[in-house]
This record gives structure tokens, C-alpha cells and sequence, in this order.
């Protein structure tokens, strides 16, 4: 059964970043660590709206924007570790869970889920898949807009974090730069290096990638394809 729920309560965060007509992005502070999130918010092809990455709750003004923007339908949480404010935020939107099979007793834990990754409803407008080489299962998402514009987003496997945006300590542990697999990730979260570095130089082939965007830092438009192949070089 899930835990008791921390309840809905709103931390400081950014303005909601509209980045194309499907795609709009939020980034906030992550309760008690001194680091940032980012949920992003996929409009999907029937008009219903998928959050993805870490939930973050928002003032009322701003999810009657989204409520008027697109039915909200569906949560990703990309891993247990980005839950923090999965359960209320899923309660008070009547979202459908949706995680890594890999982390479903953590996940239950602390909100109930529909199903899995593979589970997802298809939809034309966004591809959610794991992330090869991972232990949780992380996945990715990779958006197509307007114009044939890609965005791929990714949890953590991937990160960009500037310095200033971080704490002494994350600092210290190599959080800092990018994009990069810092280096906690390749020690706790990597199974399969050779995987994870086919799969992002794979991602730098993306036709029509026009970004990348992160759960933790930010967003690459200059040099996406580049950027990725640096962090494949440095598994």
C-alpha cells in the first residue's frame, strides 16, 4: 500500500517555459536538496496532457492555464527518486501513474500505478521509451512538433547543471557541467555502460533534433547533436 501522501504544497519554482504549441516546461527547486527539477508537459495528439519527468505543484492560477490548455490524463514518473510530490500532484490532476517496472515496489510505496513504460498509451506526438544500460529503467521521451522540430528529454542518465544552480555538495560529487553522465549516475545507475553510450550517441542522430532538455539542468538548442555526442564520449 502506497505511504501517507506528503501533501499538495507549492515550492518555489519558475514560470512555466512555453517552448513549442506541445510542449511547455516548468523548473522548480527540489524540496531540502539544493538542486533543481523540471516536469514538462507533453500535449498529446488527442489533446489530453502528459507530465513527465519530476511533478511539481503549481499555484491554481497556473493549472487552470494547463486545464484550459489541454485535459491533464497522465504522470511519468521517470524513477522512485523523482516522487517527492508525485502522489499529490496525481490526485489533485486525477492523473493515471505511470513508471519503470524496474522500481514497481518503490513506486507503490508511494502512489498507486496504472502500468508501465510499455504501457502508455501510443501517441504520435510523443515516443516514451526505457533508457538501455540503466537500473532504473529511466526512460526518455522524445517530442515531435510542428515544422518536424524534435525535442528529446531525459531524467537523469543525461544532466546539465550549471554550477550556480547547485549546492557545495553537488558540486563537490561532479554534478556540475555538461551535458554529461555525472559521475554518481555511471556508479549507482549505469548496469550497462557500452548500452547507455549507444543509446545517447544514437539520440544525437535524431532527425530534426532541435534541443534537449533535462529533469536536472539546462536546456541544450545550440549544438544539441554535439552536446550528446560529448556526453557519449565521456562513458
Amino acid at each position: 500500500m502506497p505511504k501517507a501522501p506528503r501533501p499538495w504544497i507549492v515550492t518555489r519554482h519558475d514560470p512555466i517555459e512555453k517552448v513549442e504549441d506541445n510542449l511547455w516546461t516548468v523548473q522548480g527547486d527540489v524540496p531540502g536538496v539544493p538542486i533543481k527539477r523540471r516536469m514538462f508537459i507533453i500535449k498529446r495528439s488527442d489533446g489530453t496532457l502528459l507530465f513527465f519527468g519530476c511533478a511539481i505543484p503549481l499555484e491554481d492560477e497556473l493549472l487552470a492555464e494547463l486545464s484550459a490548455w489541454g485535459r491533464p490524463a497522465i504522470l511519468v514518473v521517470t524513477h522512485d527518486q523523482h516522487m517527492i510530490d508525485a502522489r499529490p500532484f496525481a490526485d489533485k490532476l486525477g492523473l493515471a501513474v505511470y513508471g519503470p517496472k524496474e522500481c514497481e515496489a518503490k513506486i507503490r510505496q508511494r502512489v498507486e500505478l496504472a502500468g508501465f513504460i510499455a504501457d502508455i498509451p501510443k501517441d504520435a506526438a510523443v515516443e516514451i521509451a526505457p533508457v538501455p544500460g540503466t537500473k532504473t529503467g529511466e526512460p526518455a521521451a522524445i517530442v515531435r512538433s510542428a515544422g518536424g522540430r524534435v525535442t528529446l528529454l531525459v531524467s537523469d542518465a543525461v544532466q546539465n547543471n550549471a554550477s550556480a544552480s547547485l549546492g557545495l555538495i553537488p558540486r563537490i560529487c561532479g554534478f556540475a557541467g555538461g551535458p554529461k553522465v555525472v559521475p554518481l549516475f555511471k556508479m549507482l545507475f549505469t548496469t550497462d555502460k557500452a548500452a547507455l553510450k549507444r543509446q545517447v550517441s544514437a539520440w544525437s542522430e535524431l532527425a530534426g533534433l532541435e534541443r534537449v532538455m533535462f529533469c536536472h539542468g539546462e536546456a541544450v538548442s545550440d549544438g544539441a547533436a554535439a552536446g550528446l555526442k560529448t556526453a557519449a564520449a565521456g562513458l
